[in-house]
């Protein structure tokens, strides 16, 4: 009989008939696993329970705890959250899955929600797990598809599908109904034991672990403020029409993206100049705004703007980067693989830096660092020494850790907080994700201005991820104001940028899947040009041409 090896991650050869279906090959080894297996790579494809597998060569497994996983356990979870929630509410009901919030995703509900019908929609959910209910991938024609949704007076599905230049659709069928799900999904809902349901004003927080959590279900914390600055901002776009990709299009092809752009930076630099009002107006006199925020938020171009704005209601602010404060590089500490970390806060002179804000809050004459990042060493070049009227601005990653400026009392200490947060999905069933946003921002920087190739960028995320986990997000409850550094146009000017240097990744890359999804979300939005766009904007730090670099 005709057979095939499968080597697995961990060294171990198994031995199958040609053509054996991943789903046996799963059901053979599920036993030295934890979690359900949700899908595997092989030939640096992604292959489903379906699959069948005709070659020996290397096999790689998923589960929930891995990063291809997750974001298959979610788009499950959410067909499964939708069919329950429709069940209880009715067919009727207007279901938007919206953003991440604290390990889970928010979900917009158009029907009033109480407790008992939180408790019926879990129930419903744990039932159709244990039933262990297919998804079924259907393929059809386009414009069968468009026929089906514009039934469902699905605009939001309507405008997507026709930006979608493919001939033919694949659609998932769950119990009875047929949804559009950008990626995959699992084989069926017997996989998806892990979750829970959190009350929220007019919607409910799905919850489910990352791949930070081992499994487990975190306990909900609410973060106000985040909260707040998601939903005006989302509700800004709803006012415009462009809460999704869709409705970006429309604007794009009625030659209104200009308009777009010039209202999205408007609001942006007003939202920051009440920021800068705030801090002036203050009765304690805050000598020192702390800025911090995830990789690639916009920091650098923040900072530089907010001390414009200081600067225009009577303040002389200084600007400190606590990158220059970085430890030389041979006293770097080591992350666990041995490599320098440094993501971590542990790289910082923590010493040198509290002792020079002391000192200039005492009004005595200091010299500040500059970090040279090809050396590995500082030098001590940039005095400062304030006055009643100077405020000092500090940027970096770690500004909000409390383990920073112990000594100082917190009435003269202005935090804030920034991210762009995403608001604006493909259609209501397919959010986008803050990461990639901010991942596809630093993919462009990286390569314009350190000569880094997309695989490079992508290789050395998981990384700052975690970094981001440890040191960026406990502390973002820390700050006085969250400052959404996203724009509602921008992914249709990221396309231009990113798409090639996506393409340009080989399919035996180790990031190439990630490559294909980051594509296939970009698929759908029509290009703007740069070209109009302010050489003040924060996006202007990532695509290049910043009036702050020049």
């Amino acid at each position: 009989m005709d057979t095939i090896i499968l080597t697995f991650e961990n060294g171990e050869k198994r031995e199958y008939i040609r053509g054996v279906k991943f789903q046996d090959v799963v059901n053979d080894i599920k036993g030295l696993y934890q979690f359900d297996i949700l899908c595997g790579k092989f030939k640096n494809q992604v292959i489903d329970y379906e699959d069948s597998i005709l070659k020996s060569g290397n096999i790689i497994l998923y589960d929930l705890n891995t990063k291809e996983g997750n974001k298959i356990y979610e788009k499950g979870l959410t067909i499964l959250f939708e069919s329950c929630v429709r069940e209880v509410l009715g067919k009727d009901t207007s279901i938007k899955i919206s953003y991440s919030i604290d390990r889970g995703i928010y979900c917009k509900i158009n029907k009033e929600l109480s407790d008992d019908i939180l408790k019926e929609i879990k129930k419903l959910m744990m039932l159709k797990v244990e039933k262990g209910i297919p998804f079924v991938k259907v393929e059809t024609s386009k414009n069968d598809t468009l026929e089906y949704f514009k039934g469902l007076k699905r605009e939001d599905k309507v405008k997507m599908i026709y930006y979608d230049t493919s001939p033919f659709i694949s659609l998932y069928k769950f119990d009875g109904t047929y949804n559009y799900i950008l990626g995959k999904v699992p084989h069926d809902s017997s996989v998806l034991k892990y979750f829970d349901l959190t009350l929220l004003n007019n919607g409910i927080v799905l919850r489910f672990p990352s791949i930070y959590d081992n499994g487990k279900i975190v306990k909900y914390t609410h973060h106000e403020n985040y909260y707040n600055s998601l939903e005006e901002y989302s509700n800004w776009a709803d006012l415009l029409n462009i809460s999704n990709i869709g409705e970006l299009n429309d604007a794009i092809i009625n030659d209104n993206a200009g308009e777009i752009i010039k209202l999205c930076e408007m609001i942006q630099d007003y939202n920051l100049l009440n920021i800068a009002e705030k801090i002036t107006l203050n009765k304690n006199n805050i000598k020192i705004v702390l800025i911090s925020g995830p990789s690639s938020s916009g920091k650098t171009t923040t900072s530089k703007k907010l001390a414009l704005y200081l600067k225009s209601l009577g303040l002389t602010p200084h600007q400190i980067s606590l990158d220059d404060y970085f430890l030389n590089r041979d006293d770097t500490p080591l992350d666990e693989d041995g490599k320098p970390d440094f993501e971590s806060l542990r790289a910082i002179d923590i010493k040198l830096f509290n002792s020079q804000m002391e000192k200039m809050l005492k009004g005595l004459k200091v010299i500040t660092p500059t970090f040279d990042f090809v050396s590995g060493k500082k030098t001590f070049d940039k005095p400062i020494q304030m006055s009643d009227k100077d405020i000092l601005i500090v940027e970096g990653l770690h500004a909000l850790n409390n383990n920073l400026l112990k000594n100082i009392e917190k009435k003269y200490k202005f935090k804030i907080y920034i991210s762009p947060l995403a608001f604006m999905g493909i259609d209501d069933d397919n959010r986008i994700s803050m990461t990639d946003i901010r991942l596809l921002r630093r993919m462009i920087r990286d390569n314009r201005t350190r000569g880094y190739n997309a695989e490079k960028t992508l290789l050395t995320w998981s990384s700052v991820r975690k970094g981001e986990e440890k040191y960026v997000f406990p502390f973002q409850d820390e700050a006085d104001v969250i400052f959404n550094s996203i724009l509602a146009y921008e992914l249709g000017v990221i396309k231009t940028y990113a798409e090639p240097l996506l393409f340009s990744i080989k399919e035996e890359s180790q990031e190439y899947l990630t490559a294909i999804r980051l594509i296939e979300t970009l698929k759908f939005v029509l290009p703007i040009p740069s070209d109009t766009i302010p050489d003040v904007s924060i996006l202007r730090e990532f695509i290049g041409n910043s009036y702050f670099e020049k």
